[in-house]
């Protein structure tokens, strides 16, 4: 059986506001260190090892989940500054579009941002909040 990879346990102190606070593995956020990347491949390679009796049915729960998944939808329009404003997603695409239209839900779209197009050539990609 493979043994999981422990993580090195370095102290580091940072305080705040007169309260100290100690984090063993702050030295993880630096993702370009390859001591960081080494320990992060060692961890995947053991999750796999250990989940690899699980692989037909994460297949088939992941065809399950997105059998479930409306891929055409929107958001409901939300009203703001003559402007309604809304997200959707189209078939096959992984990510929304932003648009809006103005003064009627009747009026042409206009597309504000494209989340597939920023993904384009990305593993993954997550804008967070627009405003």
């Amino acid at each position: 059986m493979m043994k999981a990879p422990q993580a090195q346990k370095i102290p580091t102190s940072k305080t705040m506001f007169g309260l100290t606070l100690t984090d063993d593995y702050a030295w993880l956020r630096e993702k370009k260190k390859p001591e960081v990347k080494a320990y992060l491949e060692a961890e995947n390679a053991y999750t796999k090892a250990m989940m690899a009796h699980t692989d037909a049915f994460q297949k088939d729960l992941y065809k399950e989940m997105l059998a479930r998944i409306k891929e055409d939808d929107s958001t409901v329009p939300a009203p703001l500054g003559g402007f309604f404003y809304y997200s959707r997603t189209e078939t096959g695409k992984a990510y929304a579009i932003h648009c809006r239209k103005k003064g009627s839900l009747f009026a042409p779209e206009e597309v504000l941002l494209d989340e597939n197009i920023l993904a384009e050539g990305h593993e993954f990609f997550d804008l967070g909040d627009a405003e």
